[in-house]
């Protein structure tokens, strides 16, 4: 390694100690790179342009981003947050249930934990807390743990950003997280009933099925998106890009024509959100495209690659070899490092080693969400807690069973790759 490539590092470590802005630190890494080894900073820059600009996959983050927040200001996801209430708001823990069944639909339309928990989530927290119905705590624990779905069920931003440093291909991806997504799901449910037994929580009025019917056709509309996108992305119809612009239309559709919720401010607030959140995963992807650029050029990745292959053990080995280490990162650093700078080195080695890339997307991409509730770091866990005022430290606590449970699915998932295959070997 050269003395430019050590200094950077200590650069990079240093900045990410003091807690900086994870974007900066990697476009300012790049910078001290290229001044102390000389380098032309412009054929740098147009490297990374041009990689981004060549890799369509790009285009649909900002799309799939601009619609969660369209049915955030537009009003559709009180509709489905209805419609839920209606479908398992009367089963043990009724209000933890609509949660987890509101994230799982909801990640069918944005595909951004953030979404999901700052924004229906803050419903559904107030919701519980009413009447002291609920512990605060509980009902950020269970909020922060279901908004973990949303990266995993398609579409999802993070496959996305996955697809674009590995290649692998999108529409696979999106299949592949459909069971593993439903399985969270469903294991947090049965959590959530013994604990509702447990602890006494209480449940909703059962409604009549008249009134469960007009919630059904209210939410129609939003219900049929996932079928649209992945309908028409299987069918080949249009391309997972074409599909975010696709959604971006229909949900300005269901809010502006069909429901009358929308107005040219909510529409504007929408841009805005969408504009400010979509150049801070640009900056995230160039400089972490950079920064592999820099790895490349030094060999690092060569030298990783040299390493996986070295410990000639199975595939399953070794996956659990790069969970386990990705759970120690995760506790200490955001998904974001791990997204844009650990898995683009991994790929290589990964490769060579003949791990699936597909399988290995799901699993990991599950990690990353995982680590976003799982203590010290926890981001989730402090965005939520900064939202609603709720202390940190009892949101952890709180948080325990559901970080086993689907620590528990991933490691399922990953044991028995099956389950996240099978989707896609129907497909091709």
């Amino acid at each position: 390694m050269s003395d430019p490539f050590l200094w950077c590092a200590a650069y990079f470590v240093i900045q990410m100690v003091l807690g900086l802005p994870i974007g900066l630190v990697l476009v300012s890494t790049v910078i001290v790179y290229a001044f102390a080894g000389g380098q032309d900073m412009s054929l740098m820059a147009e490297r990374v342009i041009f990689a981004s600009v060549e890799n369509i996959i790009v285009i649909a983050i900002p799309l799939f981003i601009f619609t969660a927040k369209v049915m955030d200001h537009g009003g559709i996801s009180t509709r489905l947050l209805q419609f839920c209430l209606a479908l398992v708001g009367h089963r043990p823990g009724g209000l933890a249930q609509v949660n987890i069944v509101s994230s799982v639909i909801f990640s069918g339309m944005s595909g951004d934990a953030t979404s999901d928990a700052s924004g229906i989530g803050q419903v559904l927290i107030k919701m519980m807390r009413e009447n002291g119905r609920y512990p605060a705590p509980y009902a950020a624990a269970v909020t922060i743990a279901s908004s973990s779905i949303g990266p995993i069920i398609p579409p999802s931003i993070p496959m996305l950003i996955y697809a674009f440093f590995s290649g692998a291909s999108v529409g696979a991806l999106f299949l592949a997280g459909i069971v593993p997504g439903l399985l969270m799901g469903g294991a947090m449910m049965v959590l959530v009933a013994w604990q509702a037994r447990q602890r006494g929580f209480p449940t909703e009025k059962k409604l009549a099925r008249a009134e469960l019917l007009r919630a059904t056709l209210s939410a129609t509309g939003p219900l049929l998106m996932p079928v649209i996108l992945l309908g028409g992305i299987y069918s080949g119809i249009f391309t997972p890009t074409e599909a975010a612009a696709v959604a971006g239309v229909y949900a300005i559709g269901l809010s502006a024509v069909l429901y009358r919720m929308g107005s040219a401010r909510a529409l504007y607030d929408a841009l805005v959100d969408s504009a400010r959140q979509s150049g801070m995963v640009f900056l995230l992807i160039g400089g972490g495209f950079a920064l592999n650029y820099i790895f490349t050029v030094e060999k690092v990745t060569g030298a990783i690659t040299a390493f996986i292959l070295s410990l000639e053990v199975s595939t399953l080995a070794l996956l659990m070899i790069v969970h386990l280490a990705f759970i120690v990162m995760g506790m200490f650093l955001t998904k974001a490092p791990m997204l844009y700078v650990v898995i683009p080195a991994l790929l290589p080695g990964l490769q060579a080693a003949g791990v699936d890339m597909v399988h290995f997307g799901v699993i990991i991409v599950l990690n990353m969400m995982i680590s976003m509730i799982t203590p010290p770091m926890g981001l989730m866990v402090f965005i939520v807690g900064g939202l609603t005022r709720i202390p940190i430290g009892p949101i952890f606590r709180e948080s325990v069973p559901f970080i086993i449970v689907l620590y528990a699915t991933m490691f399922l998932v990953t044991i028995f790759p099956g389950l996240a295959l099978w989707l896609p070997s129907l497909w091709q």
